[in-house]
This record gives C-alpha cells, sequence and structure tokens, in this order.
C-alpha cells in the first residue's frame, strides 16, 4: 500500500514515509544532535581481540573482523576491500556525527 506524496513516477510506501518522518522528527526534537550510536561490542571483546586504545570507538566491530582478515591474508592491499570499506564508511559516519555535535555547541554558545 502506498500513499500519495506528490510523485506519481514513484509512489512511496507507508513503512519507509513512517521511518523517516520519526527520525526527522528525533533530530529535529534533539536540537539538531545526532544520537549516539551504540556500540555493538564490549571492551572484554575489543581486548581480546588486541585492538589498540586509540581504535577503541563506535566503529571496533567492524575493525576486529578487518585486522582478522588483514592477518590471514598477509596484508595483501587487494584482500578484504569490503570489510575496510565498512569500516571507513563508519569512521566517517563517526566524524560528520561528532561535527554536527560541534556544530550544534558552537551555535548555542553564540545564542
Amino acid at each position: 500500500m502506498s500513499i500519495d506524496h506528490g510523485s506519481k513516477v514513484t509512489p512511496i510506501k507507508a513503512g519507509p514515509m513512517a521511518e523517516l518522518a520519526a527520525m526527522r522528527e528525533q533530530y529535529a526534537n534533539s536540537g539538531g544532535v545526532p544520537p549516539p550510536p551504540e556500540m555493538h561490542v564490549t571492551h572484554e571483546e575489543m581486548k581480546a581481540a588486541r585492538v589498540p586504545l586509540l581504535f577503541r570507538d563506535y566503529c571496533a566491530h567492524l575493525l576486529i573482523p578487518l585486522n582478522e582478515c588483514r592477518i590471514k591474508t598477509w596484508y595483501s592491499p587487494f584482500k578484504c576491500r569490503d570489510l575496510r570499506h565498512g569500516y571507513e564508511k563508519c569512521q566517517y559516519d563517526e566524524f560528520t556525527r561528532r561535527v554536527a555535535i560541534a556544530q550544534a555547541e558552537k551555535m548555542g554558545a553564540s545564542e
């Protein structure tokens, strides 16, 4: 079932549109600050995987299998591409989240 949102070419389904509306409302209610992502691995799991302290962030759940793949393939630059791309995308998303938080704090301080 689709709802008419003004597009005759591509109808938008109700489920994704409701999710998008909820995300926009949550973003507006938080003052423009994106919600923090959840940690997928515990500190014990990161310690067992010997993840350096510098890399124990919200993307560590992607770094652990990437490092395992790197070790198995002797750090070949042509292997583990999908894992590396996913990890770099996660790092970029985390960077943009921190920039949005800094901008929201700057706007709040200037007012």
